[in-house]
């Protein structure tokens, strides 16, 4: 299966905190069609990102940067494995509990998402004025909530596809591996997940969805809960969206 991938070009992780830290986006409703790939729960505010600054830089990166991926990559791999459990799921559908459901996504999901690295940058500098009890329990709230809203949103098929594209661009120390998700009577979905090696493994770091980054839209969403209660306030934020998600 191929598509043809334009990622983003990130450099090291101290720019991309720095981008994070000026987002610049519009409020905005996602389409059906990306509805069940919105990565926040209710209650939670999305803040896009442009999708022609993303694709403009994207366009504009060098052609000497593309690695022609073998089947073998281990990104590719990351992803194919997180595709498969998803697809997994949909065609399940009611036949499975949202419990169920979560417990199968489970494992596949903290093995695909460096969780404890998006924890970290979703939070922001403020991260580093936390004791680790307290980072310790904002990721495993950003974990349940996580897998709580993959288990919400993929949970029933229609003759959905997902294709993987065969080329895996390198960015720096970063790998872009793009997707689609593609209704059998609605408009494809663009996926590019960019990952990072962590502790030897290729894992998820962001996910743009047709030009949108999760973690962008997360910082923005994050810091009104901080703003209102620090990290016990961010916890119990997502604590309650992860409990309305499970219902």
């Amino acid at each position: 299966m191929s598509v043809v991938a334009k990622p983003q070009r990130w450099g090291n992780e101290q720019d991309f905190d720095a981008m994070l830290e000026r987002p610049r986006g519009r409020d905005g409703q996602v389409t059906r069609a990306s509805a069940r790939m919105r990565p926040m729960g209710s209650g939670l505010r999305p803040v896009f990102m442009p999708a022609s600054l993303a694709l403009l830089l994207l366009l504009l990166a060098p052609a000497e940067h593309r690695a022609h991926a073998a089947v073998s990559d281990p990104a590719v791999i990351q992803v194919q494995a997180l595709t498969a459990s998803l697809l997994k799921s949909m065609q399940a559908g009611t036949a499975e509990s949202m419990t169920e459901r979560y417990r199968n996504l489970e494992p596949v999901i903290e093995q695909v998402f460096a969780l404890p690295v998006l924890t970290r940058l979703s939070v922001g500098p403020d991260w580093a004025n936390f004791s680790p009890e307290q980072q310790k329990e904002l990721i495993a709230a950003f974990t349940r909530f996580t897998i709580a809203n993959y288990a919400h949103n993929f949970h029933d098929f229609d003759g959905q596809k997902f294709e993987i594209d065969d080329n895996v661009l390198s960015r720096g120390a970063d790998k872009i591996v793009q997707t689609r998700i593609i209704p059998a009577h609605d408009t494809p979905v663009t996926l590019l997940y960019r990952m990072h090696e962590v502790d030897g493994t290729w894992k998820v770091i962001d996910v743009f969805s047709n030009g949108v980054s999760e973690l962008v839209t997360r910082r923005s969403d994050f810091a009104v809960a901080l703003a209102a209660g620090g990290a016990p306030g961010l916890i119990a934020h997502l604590n309650k969206a992860s409990d309305g998600l499970m219902r």
